[in-house]
């Protein structure tokens, strides 16, 4: 966890530094002193907001209106800051390219088809209903608000999909704190969110088009049909990178955390700066770029290492999104109160019936159902970037834009505060629901051979100390997920180890992102046989003694200190290896004294050497490292 973070501070220096030489020769006074004044304010005032349970993002957007309703806009160089919000935007479509989970879609599809496309169409049908009857968005709205009559269709679209679309980062944020990320509505509504991504990522695409200073450009319908030619190109080109190249460049890179972290952050924003070369969407290039690099086994890493940098670029999206926000007058905020209100409203309690009725026809039972419609009741991030560039390009008007705007942080408050009663909250509402339970489609959709993160046994670290418990659980149908750094280590597991039951995992074991994406909490043992992994070890145990105390951690060492320093965080029990050893080799040491000179240890010690052989031609260069 140090180490990403470390990474993620040296780039954003470096960032920095270089934005002073382009922002004019103007020091300190051009970035650094009124953007540290804005990133510790908004770290107070999301502090204050955390005891609400609420959204670090409206602390974000609170400090940019106050810095441009003070003057800070005037102050930071423009330039700069758009070039940070682009970082941020393009690193947010990265990550969420990396959420594509395809084999996960393939297995599901059934479900996602009715629940993913018919959240989509369904919700999208609605809003437009809304923003043409309620809102009025028409012809004569854009000749009155000054805007081209024939932007009203392209402008009721754009409306209803930024009502439509929901937030990957509220929702995935919710699974993970509560656990439900690997339960079945927790599987298909990350499914359902990378649909709505994929959506976003064209519609943002799309918006481009639509931009009024562009010169020369084809018409709409051209523009689009290209779009979609460079998008299926793109994927062409893609595809054969991630078969011949990606692969072994990623092993490598895999050895040095440093590597990987500067070679994922060049592999996405490289393919985005090609994407812009050949006037295509850089944020389709990156959310494709993302999408080739799920696939591969490093991807928790990945994610760990980008994470913090994109976190930053959000905050600085969010922030400018303040400062747009402060241009406005006063009545033109207070005019979408009422409109932005309802309409987040609106939001938050038609998607619960909407996946009801989803969940009854894809026959998913009523929790399910409701627990999904209840996590994804509010409206995206996509939606903000959606409503600031309809802005820019005269299809929405200040009113428009602050009502989504509204409907955006209205409905993430109201939902945020949901998430936190949803088993109350289905309790009131679990009878009425009863006709939708036992006509399930779960176990149709779930496949027999995907590894059920429950029940497991995990391994951290190989050593022949853990290929022995491995093979003792595997050899009882156990299912082993042995994690590793090494990715040698686990490509031998994968691919010549030859055991069904035991799974390989490239990951960082002292990350504790790791430990709930890896349902160490629902565990049947956890064993950890790391060499120098200590404080990672005493970590674990007390993560594991307060999040479920009866799954026992077991954990090695030679040392007889960190043997009580272990047992004290918790350990159930210490396997002091050079104790063990000394009871070991003492059994062998009185059947090999009994007998003559030329046998004594002859077979033992030839039986060693050949299963260690085997071992170093298995294991190839990680063999040294083992």
């Amino acid at each position: 966890m140090q180490l990403n973070v470390r990474n993620a501070a040296f780039t954003l220096i470096l960032l920095l530094f270089g934005s002073q030489a382009f922002a004019g020769g103007g020091g300190g006074d051009s970035l650094i002193e009124p953007l540290g004044a804005m990133l510790l304010a908004a770290a107070v005032v999301a502090i204050i907001l955390s005891y609400a349970k609420q959204a670090s993002l409206f602390a974000f957007i609170i400090v940019g209106v106050l810095g441009g309703i003070f003057g800070v806009r005037e102050v930071i160089n423009k330039d700069v800051m758009t070039a940070f919000v682009d970082i941020g935007i393009t690193l947010l479509l990265f990550m969420a390219g990396m959420e594509v989970d395809i084999p996960g879609l393939i297995k599901r599809w059934k479900l996602l088809l009715i629940n993913g496309f018919g959240q989509i169409i369904g919700l999208f049908g609605i809003s437009a209903a809304l923003g043409l009857m309620y809102v009025g968005i028409d012809a004569d709205y854009m000749v009155a608000a000054g805007l081209p009559a024939e932007n009203a269709a392209p402008a009721l679209i754009y409306f209803a999909l930024c009502l439509t679309l929901s937030s990957t980062i509220l929702v995935i944020g919710t699974l993970k704190s509560t656990g439900q990320i690997g339960q079945e509505h927790g599987q298909v509504a990350l499914g359902l969110m990378v649909l709505q991504d994929i959506v976003a990522v064209v519609a943002l695409a799309i918006l481009g088009s639509l931009n009024p200073d562009k010169v020369g450009g084809a018409s709409l319908g051209v523009e689009v049909a290209m779009i979609f030619g460079k998008m299926i190109g793109l994927a062409i080109v893609l595809y054969f990178v991630t078969k011949y190249l990606l692969n072994p460049l990623f092993k490598f890179f895999a050895h040095s955390g440093e590597l990987l972290f500067i070679g994922t952050l060049g592999y996405g924003m490289g393919v985005a700066a090609l994407c812009e070369v050949i006037h295509f969407s850089s944020g389709i290039g990156a959310f494709f770029a993302g999408a080739t690099l799920a696939a591969l086994p490093y991807r928790h890493e990945i994610e760990d290492k980008v994470e913090p940098l994109k976190a930053f670029g959000i905050i600085l999206f969010f922030m400018g999104l303040g400062f747009d926000i402060s241009e406005l007058k006063p009545e033109q905020m207070l005019g979408g109160l009422t409109e932005g209100f309802i309409l987040a409203v609106l939001v938050v309690i038609l998607t619960i019936p909407l996946m009801l009725f989803l969940g009854y026809m894809s026959r998913l039972s009523g929790k399910p159902s409701f627990l999904m419609g209840s996590i994804i009741n509010q409206s995206s991030e996509f939606s903000l970037m959606l409503a600031v560039l309809c802005w820019q390009y005269k299809l929405f008007d200040p009113h428009l834009f602050i009502v989504i705007t509204l409907v955006v942080l209205i409905s993430f408050f109201f939902s945020s505060l949901g998430h936190q009663f949803l088993d109350p909250l289905y309790g009131v509402f679990s009878k009425t629901l009863s006709f939708m339970d036992g006509r399930s489609a779960a176990a149709e959709e779930s496949g027999s051979e995907e590894f059920v993160m429950d029940g497991h046994v995990i391994i951290m670290e190989y050593n022949e100390l853990a290929i022995e418990i491995a093979d003792f659980y595997a050899q009882r149908g156990q299912q082993v997920l042995l994690l590793d750094l090494d990715p040698d280590i686990t490509d031998y597991f994968e691919n010549q180890h030859g055991h069904s039951n035991i799974h390989a995992h490239y990951s960082n074991m002292a990350d504790p992102d790791v430990w709930e994406d890896l349902a160490f909490n629902k565990a049947k043992i956890v064993i950890s046989c790391m060499d120098g992994g200590q404080e990672a070890e005493m970590a674990i145990s007390r993560w594991l003694k307060k999040e479920s105390p009866d799954v026992p951690f077991l954990a090695a060492t030679s040392s007889h200190e960190e043997t009580l320093e272990l047992y004290e965080a918790g350990a159930r029990y210490v396997i002091q290896t050079e104790y063990l050893a000394a009871k070991s080799f003492r059994d062998i040491f009185e059947t090999e004294i009994t007998k003559p000179l030329k046998d004594a240890f002859r077979e033992t010690g030839e039986n060693h050497f050949s299963e260690t052989k085997k071992i170093q031609e298995g294991l190839g260069n990680a063999f040294a490292k083992a």
